[in-house]
């Protein structure tokens, strides 16, 4: 019998944790953090006891889950280094020390970085594992890494292979066909898989309630060409904005400001963390732009601009969420040594997390800059998750027995339970409809 407890991210958009059980063998799936929690702390929260994290909401609740099943875990998977799915491993991996920690190469020196920046100490060894293999857990059962079009490098669909069949955890993903990076989502696997039968899907419905298709990541770079290459303000400043783990995205705006003619600099701690790690990882190299993350280098690099000129450089830094201590914030705040002028020019490719508190910075930081005179374009974006009819091709796709929606708001699952008994499944019998904490058996 296998066996599902709903851990986080089946109440709120953010702390994802999933414990899978097949007999006396359990498999955690990724370990986040609820990210607005954070963002609203006034302070330092990664330097918080997990106590205190757990106390105000940035942690998954696994102390009932670890006193009845923490003997039997075999493994720790991360599905991919965004902070909602791998923030809390550094908090509460401790408890299950004895567990791998298994990840793609790029996932796993994001978390060596979540380890340093959070001053927190893993014992669990790290296991790096490319999309398309396996790694044997026991002599039952095995996780499968299945790549995946996302807004983060090498994430990955996993399939944990039991006897008593698969169960497929797909908490982010996207249908893009016109990645700028990367391959397409290996379809043929997810269809293999579906015509041998997969017992149970676990699947994020963030997008769900979006009719119609996600956008690919191609649009977004040509909406971004067509803008930047258009501009009439030759002499002003341009910045742009999104979010740090987006190396994809990074990546196609270092290439358009370079067509302008344009030097790229990059700022900000969490763009250093994410890039390096994608550098380190061998997968896109950022060894040839600045990445300026401390005071002195950034004061050194804004005297610089203005010595040269401003209409010379195309700036990229966090700020895209209107964080109150990023980048973008601080300037639009007139806190830094290089502020933002009449005429100049700033673009968010992004869009607000749907959460209270990230909506509400936004438009602050929206404001400030529209107010000091500054050329504002916003939402030069798409998606990361799959919308509705993309969740509809992966439910037949993969022909489950059992769906488990996760990764959102009881709206959102609502929609998503919706779609499936469309589809044939009855509610509690073939779709399950959890909450945090909450457990349902597969059989």
């Amino acid at each position: 019998m296998i066996e599902v407890w709903a851990i986080g991210g089946y109440t709120d958009i953010g702390k994802n944790m999933t414990a899978v059980r097949y007999n006396n063998e359990v498999v955690i799936f990724d370990i986040g953090v609820f990210v607005d929690k954070l963002i609203s702390y006034e302070g330092d929260a990664w330097s918080l006891h997990p106590n205190k994290l757990l106390h105000i909401g940035a942690l998954p609740d696994d102390t009932a889950m670890r006193k009845e099943w923490g003997k039997y875990v075999k493994a720790i998977v991360c599905t991919h280094a965004h902070l909602d799915h791998l923030g809390g491993i550094t908090k509460i991996a401790h408890h299950y020390n004895t567990a791998p920690i298994i990840g793609t190469p790029y996932t796993i020196e994001v978390l060596r970085n979540q380890e340093r920046d959070q001053r927190g100490h893993l014992d669990n060894k790290l296991v790096k594992m490319s999309p398309g293999n396996t790694f044997k857990i026991s002599s039952d059962i095995s996780v499968e890494f299945i790549y995946a079009t996302h807004s983060t490098l090498q994430t990955i669909i996993a399939a944990l292979h039991t006897p008593e069949g698969t169960v497929l955890y797909a908490n982010d993903w996207k249908f893009d066909d016109n990645p700028t990076y990367g391959q397409k989502t290996d379809y043929a696997r997810l269809k293999k898989l579906g015509s041998t039968g997969v017992t149970a899907l676990i699947s994020d419905s963030t997008r769900i309630d979006h009719f119609g298709r996600t956008f690919s990541e191609g649009l977004q770079a040509e909406m971004l060409k067509d803008l930047l290459l258009n501009l009439k303000h030759e002499h002003k400043l341009i910045v742009l904005t999104t979010f740090a783990s987006h190396c994809v995205r990074i990546s196609n705006m270092i290439k358009i400001a370079k067509k302008m003619g344009r030097i790229p600099i990059i700022f900000g701690r969490s763009m250093k963390n994410y890039l390096d790690a994608s550098t380190r990882a061998k997968l896109i190299s950022f060894k040839d732009v600045p990445i300026l993350s401390f005071g002195d280098e950034i004061e050194a690099a804004f005297k610089m601009i203005e010595k040269q000129g401003r209409e010379k450089f195309v700036l990229i830094m966090t700020g895209n969420q209107g964080e109150t201590d990023a980048m973008l914030t601080r300037m639009a705040r007139n806190e830094l040594g290089l502020k933002l002028e009449k005429n100049d020019v700033v673009v968010f490719c992004s869009e607000a997390i749907p959460v209270p508190v990230c909506q509400a910075n936004r438009q602050t930081v929206e404001k400030m800059i529209r107010d000091a005179g500054v050329h504002l374009f916003v939402d030069i974006h798409v998606s990361g998750h799959a919308s509705r009819e993309d969740q509809l091709d992966l439910l037949r796709m993969v022909k489950a027995k059992h769906y488990i929606p996760t990764h959102g708001t009881l709206p959102k699952l609502a929609s998503a339970v919706e779609l499936a008994t469309g589809e044939g499944y009855k509610l509690g019998e073939t779709v399950h409809l959890l909450q945090d904490g909450q457990r349902v058996k597969i059989e």
